[in-house]
């Protein structure tokens, strides 16, 4: 096959998406398959700008379109970087020379509907593509959530139009878990095609984040944590997160000597964090930037435990991504957030962490007493997180599911079974 993969970030950028997709396109790779990446030349979260517009490794052509780069500060600046990016891979892709299938994900949200025209307008020129759409972040749910949108709003009525309309056109849909599924076929997609939307969840890569012997990672000695029990958060903390209740745990324990907080990565929330830390001098809570893949391993290993967060609101339409890595280092979870979600319903299934209901304080604080107190505890639920992802969620597996799904969609587009 060759595959187009039409998303915001890609290699060698931290986002999340951009990572997971790297993985996926070396393994079409190594399967022989042959990969075009249509990606922005900007840097994710900054106004950076990539050297290279055009880059390849092996089968894997990488296209880094110009997008104008206002950031996440204002609203008109956002859709200013989504329009131009939007703009500039139409054109990209109306150039190269036509995929077999279209793997659009959400960044920019509902960049799928690009993919929908040019599976039209290649369809006329007599060249059958599918399109699969990887939905990472639900559109216009997740802006309505945000209440950047209202739910009867004329915006938020195109929006899901354009949703409903991309989401039938597509050959096969992946969502990142089962209350993501549901919510797609209970508002999106009609009973009897049911069968195109797959659940395939985030992964991490088992031989690039393993556990490693607490005393010997380096991050913690360079942080001065010595002894203390170590409770991490890393990656976006932005609006689909409970800030709240994480502050107020922050509050509760900030003249305990025992405890170390730490927070890496960025979004509002991180934000809110570092003007409470300076205002409120908390001297038990330290911050680091963004870490380069080779990073992660120690910087997954400096936990005791690790922090997930989801507003209630935000259940079916994001899952959080970081969990995954927090497993393959056989690291528990402290997830503040609603139980019926993803994230939830595995650390549950697993036994590999602990679910705290947003607002609740009393049973947040509790839970990390409860781990810190349990040495053997807090371990047997690192080892079950650890055999989760090497059984369940690891690269290898998620990574030969979307080929499947490729595949399938590749050979019914070309049936044209509708």
């Amino acid at each position: 096959m060759h595959v187009l993969i039409l998303n915001q970030t890609f290699y060698p950028d931290v986002a999340a998406t951009a990572q997971h997709m790297w993985d996926l396109a070396r393994h079409l790779d190594s399967a022989g398959h042959r990969v075009t990446a249509v990606t922005s030349r900007t840097m994710y979260g900054s106004s950076e700008q990539f050297s290279n517009a055009h880059e390849r490794h092996g089968n894997i052509t990488i296209h880094r379109v110009p997008q104008t780069a206002f950031g996440k500060v204002h609203t008109a600046g956002r859709m200013a970087d989504f329009l131009s990016y939007y703009v500039s891979s139409m054109w990209q892709i109306d150039r190269s020379p036509a995929p077999d299938v279209i793997l659009a994900l959400t960044s920019p949200p509902m960049v799928a509907a690009l993919g929908m025209l040019q599976k039209q307008f290649r369809s006329r020129a007599g060249h059958r593509i599918a399109l699969v759409n990887h939905v990472m972040d639900l559109y216009p749910d997740a802006a309505v959530a945000m209440n950047v949108l209202k739910p009867s709003g004329l915006v938020t009525g195109i929006m899901s139009s354009v949703t409903r309309r991309t989401l039938r056109a597509c050959d096969a849909i992946i969502a990142l878990g089962d209350d993501m599924r549901k919510l797609i076929l209970d508002r999106y997609i009609a009973p009897e095609h049911a069968d195109r939307v797959h659940v395939v969840q985030p992964w991490a890569d088992e031989r690039e984040i393993f556990p490693t012997d607490r005393n010997s990672n380096a991050l913690r000695a360079h942080l001065g944590l010595g002894d203390a029990f170590v409770l991490l958060y890393s990656g976006n903390f932005g609006q689909a997160h409970d800030v709240d209740t994480i502050v107020s745990a922050i509050r509760g324990t900030r003249n305990r000597t025992d405890l170390r907080w730490c927070f890496t990565g960025g979004g509002r929330g991180m934000v809110t964090l570092k003007d409470l830390a300076a205002a409120e001098s908390w001297r038990q809570v330290s911050f680091l930037p963004y870490q380069p893949r080779e990073a992660l391993n120690d910087l997954l290993n400096l936990a005791d435990v690790h922090l997930v967060s989801q507003s209630p609101a935000f259940t079916g339409i994001v899952v959080p991504s970081k969990l995954f890595g927090i497993l393959a280092a056989g690291k528990p979870s402290i997830m503040v957030g609603p139980r019926d979600a993803e994230a939830a319903r595995i650390l549950i299934e697993h036994d590999a962490g602990l679910v705290v209901a947003p607002g609740d304080v009393e049973s947040m604080l509790s839970a990390i007493e409860s781990l810190r107190a349990d040495a053997s505890r807090c371990s047997q639920m690192g080892v079950r997180a650890r055999r989760a992802l090497s059984t369940r969620y690891h690269c290898q597996v998620a990574c030969r599911k979307i080929e499947t799904i490729l595949k399938q969609a590749t050979k019914d587009a070309n049936a044209d079974r509708r």
